[in-house]
């Protein structure tokens, strides 16, 4: 996969959870970010603050 479709796959897996969260299944949510989090640290190490956010965010709804 070349970075360009990491960072597209990051981009879906971010809206999805988003829309998850939205309906408040969180658990779901949670699994996109986490994925979202194992991508962008293959592309850069650190992952990015607004996904461990988003992440959290629906870690303290549960």
């Amino acid at each position: 996969m070349t970075q360009q479709e990491e960072l597209e796959k990051i981009e879906e897996l971010v809206d999805k959870g988003i829309a998850f969260q939205r309906t408040g299944k969180h658990k779901e949510a949670i699994v996109c970010f986490d994925e979202a989090i194992n991508i962008d640290k293959s592309i850069g190490g650190e992952p990015d603050s607004n996904l461990l956010i988003l992440k959290e965010n629906s870690s303290m709804k549960l």
